[in-house]
């Protein structure tokens, strides 16, 4: 009798788990929906330009602090904007990390947009212009219901990926 009562509560133990598996179910996103993911970490360029010493100021120096140019460590901060169409969908301009402000920008955005064709734009200024994009890219897709389109930036290529 001991058995039988425990295979039960076994039984009904995993019939629970199993229910709870399955039911409620879960969706990321909504039915006419699709998700833009912007992502990527960029360094904007260096506030000033780098100066080289003379040999006499070099002289002066210790001979462990001779070194042959100054370059300043703090960078631009990075702009960024993303429009579908005409309408904005982020706009945001990223601080350079670190103490001395010298490190990458980084970003994870994830904007929910309504399935469907898209015109989207993303552009990105690192060179502290007040105007206009040093790197932009153009494109126009049909996004699937559910769809998870990514945006990163590759520094190699020098160019925005849109996946």
């Amino acid at each position: 009798m001991k058995l039988v009562a425990e295979i039960f509560m076994y039984a009904v133990f995993a019939a629970v788990v199993g229910a709870l598996s399955v039911w409620p179910s879960y969706e990321l996103v909504d039915e006419n929906h699709a998700i833009v993911s912007l992502v990527f970490s960029h360094a904007g360029e260096r506030i000033g330009e780098c100066r080289k010493f003379s040999q006499e100021e070099l002289n002066k120096l210790p001979p462990n602090m001779r070194k042959p140019a100054d370059c300043p460590r703090e960078r631009h901060p990075v702009r960024i904007e993303l429009r579908s169409g005409d309408r904005v969908l982020y706009e945001e301009t990223l601080p350079p990390s670190g103490i001395w402000a010298d490190g990458k920008a980084s970003i994870y955005q994830r904007m929910m947009v309504s399935s469907g064709a898209h015109e989207l734009f993303v552009g990105m200024n690192d060179s502290g212009e007040q105007s206009g994009f040093d790197y932009e890219k153009s494109v126009t897709l049909d996004l699937a219901p559910g769809r998870n389109l990514v945006i990163r930036f590759d520094a190699q290529t020098q160019g925005f990926l849109i996946r």
